[in-house]
């Protein structure tokens, strides 16, 4: 899982890449072209000279009208004999990927939206590495597996419910910035926190905002590698940290040590005073439970400042089965 800025880095090097490639493979084409018409690589090789005469005429101060009109008489030869042998004007010149930078990555003095968009492309693959992202969006959410029936302490079905809350859902995505609220999906397995969530990560990654994913014993299990490991650094750490959205699965799951608590009240703090919202899932109903669990001073924090859901239903898990 990389930073912001590695990913960001990770993104100009393919965009990078792909120029290389374009520049890499017009000039094979030109190459064979020249092979097999030398009157072309003629052509091309008087369009050159021509344009170092101007070059040197300019730096010594000669001729420049004289110097510039040869280089005129020479592309144009070189575009007639491209011409007559059957290649259309831009058959040499590379085929770039982004018609806006040209495969720079760099479009007036800021990075083009090619990298942001291939950014975006690698973060999507890192979260389907470790989840089932793909699988899970809003459209895929079927709210008829929920049952029919009264939920008597929310006043309406079960089904009812579970449709408010997808709405609330995909209304939190397409509104997402700094000022969203942190969620907290709570209830049994198999009711659907971990999708709803992943839907929302999909809709806010599509809208350029930057979304990590991690289960909460992944997350405990790689800090703790790195706890031993000086010189690993924090990249998971600090990746979590500068999230614009976190994806906090599974809460519960982890092995708790002293470690996991403090690193735990780090990062969720960390997040709240930089206002970049977290969302967590988890099995756990009693929050009596997850204060004995993570203590009250990281309890706290969850509980006071997150927006609590809890799933009803059935476990859709065994539905599908």
């Amino acid at each position: 899982m990389r930073t912001k800025d590695e990913l960001f880095r990770a993104a100009q090097r393919e965009i990078a890449a792909r120029r290389q490639y374009a520049v890499m493979q017009a000039e094979t084409a030109r190459r064979a072209a020249f092979a097999a018409n030398p009157v072309l690589a003629e052509a091309d090789d008087a369009r050159m000279r021509a344009g170092l005469s101007l070059a040197r005429t300019a730096a010594l101060g000669g001729d420049i009208d004289a110097a510039r009109a040869a280089l005129d008489a020479a592309d144009k030869a070189a575009s007639d004999a491209a011409q007559a042998a059957g290649f259309h004007e831009e058959a040499f010149a590379p085929k770039f990927r982004c018609p806006l930078c040209q495969d720079t990555g760099m479009r007036g003095g800021v990075p083009c939206t090619c990298v942001a968009d291939a950014a975006r492309r690698l973060r999507r693959e890192e979260i389907n590495a470790a989840s089932p992202l793909g699988l899970c969006q809003f459209s895929t959410f079927d709210v008829t597996r929920y049952p029919d029936t009264m939920a008597p302490d929310f006043g309406v079905t079960v089904r009812t419910y579970m449709t408010m809350l997808l709405d609330y859902s995909k209304s939190y995505a397409a509104k997402f910035g700094p000022k969203s609220k942190n969620l907290l999906f709570m209830g049994s397995s198999g009711l659907g926190k971990t999708h709803l969530a992943l839907a929302i990560a999909d809709a806010v990654l599509e809208n350029g905002h930057d979304v990590l994913y991690t289960s909460s014993a992944a997350l405990a299990a790689r800090l703790g590698r790195e706890h031993f490991d000086y010189s690993s650094g924090d990249e998971w750490l600090t990746a979590c940290q500068e999230a614009d959205l976190l994806i906090l699965d599974d809460l519960g799951t982890e092995y708790i040590t002293p470690l996991t608590i403090s690193v735990l009240y780090e990062l969720i703090n960390t997040r709240m005073l930089t206002e970049r919202p977290t969302i967590y899932t988890t099995n756990i109903t009693d929050t009596s439970v997850l204060t004995a669990r993570y203590t009250e001073k990281v309890a706290s924090r969850i509980l006071g400042g997150c927006k609590q859901f809890l799933f009803l239903g059935d476990d859709q898990r065994r539905k599908q089965k």
